[in-house]
């Protein structure tokens, strides 16, 4: 990445903040001297959707990291307004392709070996693209097939750019505003995810890892990593086939129930969550198949990650909490996860809860966290006087929400508590 290109970056991080910062802050300070009150949610609803529109066309000019920022934020409901969420969830389907001619260099470059040294056929145009990589099919020398994730050329330099331009335009902010939005934590988080991402060889080892988790259940496919291939850039994994977890028609002209495909997928997620404490964090439908057979296909270990000891108890101790309407188990169960208030009251945990049961018809948790369920807890969360929310509870929150809605696109429930008594898949 050049000069010219790394100024431009700056300038239009820069600009949009600003603009940001005088949609909020000098309508507030002006307001501030006439005496007026603060505005409401509902008079800030519009500015919200201008930002959100602001940001959404910074992440369609930039790219990169900043296509990651965005997919963050619409992933965090307990920070933002609906207006962001709905808005930047369109990064997720925004990501051109690199030519092939670029990634042919990469590639060679960084297996040290001309493409057809490395491989007996090369497809130019990619079967996928995000905003970090993109994946080609090719054939191995023996007949394997296989698919080629390929990290970005400049992608490394172009996060470290973004990353220095929205850390300075956080602390900025924070020095300005007495109060801030707590910014340069969820930039950490997401920078931490983005190495997480970065880094092919960490991926290649949490595929392994998961694999051998389910190494006695015929019912999970992990698609097996070609190491000697494979770089900290460039992995080259098991090509697989199937169709979309969602595809219900496709399921059932393949002779598969949709309930018996969902219960498998909830074994797997409930059994790496709960049991084992390490699980794939990004189960969007594009991530998981069906085989003909009925075997269900994982991909995409780049957001995998480790939960702290007792976090699966402490999940399933306020799911049951909930199903039994027992607050001193519910404030215990919240406390352990971490989540923390600015008073140290711990009434506020109950009042939370309450939201989130509100959602059912019986009043009480069911065992399914819709994403009705989980915005409605982090619309508590943004109006009651919570600290901290954990990073982990919003990762594992997020994943059983996608869950919910595939199982719904099925027909169905994702009820977690019933998946946990249904037995283990490993």
């Amino acid at each position: 990445m050049n000069g010219l290109t790394r100024l431009y970056r700056t300038y239009r991080v820069g600009t949009t903040a600003a603009r940001l910062w005088s949609m909020y802050k000098v309508p507030a300070t002006l307001r501030r001297w006439t005496g007026r009150p603060e505005r409401t949610n509902e008079e800030l609803e519009p500015v919200n959707e201008r930002a959100s529109a602001v940001l959404l066309d910074l992440a369609f000019d930039l790219r990169g990291v900043i296509i990651k920022m965005c997919q963050a934020i619409a992933t965090r409901s307990d920070r933002f307004p609906p207006s962001f969420i709905d808005q930047l969830k369109q990064c997720h389907d925004a990501v051109p392709s690199k030519p092939f001619e670029v990634v042919k260099v990469h590639v060679e470059r960084e297996l040290g070996k001309s493409l057809d040294e490395a491989f007996h056929s090369f497809e130019p145009e990619p079967i996928a693209s995000a905003s970090l990589a993109q994946v080609h099919a090719a054939v191995l020398h023996d007949g394997s097939k296989v698919a080629v994730k390929v990290q970005y050329p400049d992608i490394q330099e172009i996060v470290q750019t973004d990353l220095r331009n929205m850390r300075r335009a956080c602390r900025i902010y924070e020095w300005l505003d007495p109060q801030p939005l707590e910014l340069l934590p969820l930039l950490e988080e997401l920078a931490k995810h983005i190495s997480y991402e970065l880094d092919f060889e960490r991926e290649a080892d949490s595929a392994d890892r998961v694999r051998e988790l389910f190494k006695n259940n015929d019912t999970v496919v992990v698609p097996r990593i070609h190491r000697e291939l494979s770089t900290k850039r460039v992995l080259v994994m098991e090509l697989v086939s199937g169709t979309k977890i969602t595809e219900k028609n496709a399921i059932l002209e393949m002779g598969l129930t949709p309930r018996d495909v969902l219960q498998d997928l909830m074994h797997i997620f409930v059994h790496m969550i709960m049991a084992d404490g390490f699980f794939q964090a990004d189960p969007h439908p594009g991530n998981l198949m069906v085989t003909p057979e009925g075997r269900i296909i994982v991909l995409d270990f780049g957001l995998s990650k480790e939960l702290p000891d007792g976090f699966g108890l402490g999940l399933f101790e306020l799911m049951f909490s909930m199903m039994t309407l027992n607050e001193a188990a519910m404030i215990k169960a919240f406390t352990a996860l971490g989540f923390q208030t600015k008073t140290g009251d711990t009434k506020t945990f109950v009042a939370i809860a309450r939201r989130m049961m509100r959602r059912s018809d019986t009043g009480r948790f069911e065992g399914e966290f819709t994403e009705e369920m989980t915005d409605e807890l982090f619309d508590a969360i943004r109006e009651d006087p919570v600290v901290s929310v954990p990073s982990d509870f919003v990762l594992v929150g997020r994943v059983f929400s996608l869950l919910s809605g595939i199982a719904h696109t099925l027909g169905h429930r994702a009820n977690v508590l019933q998946a946990m008594g249904a037995g283990s898949p490993g």
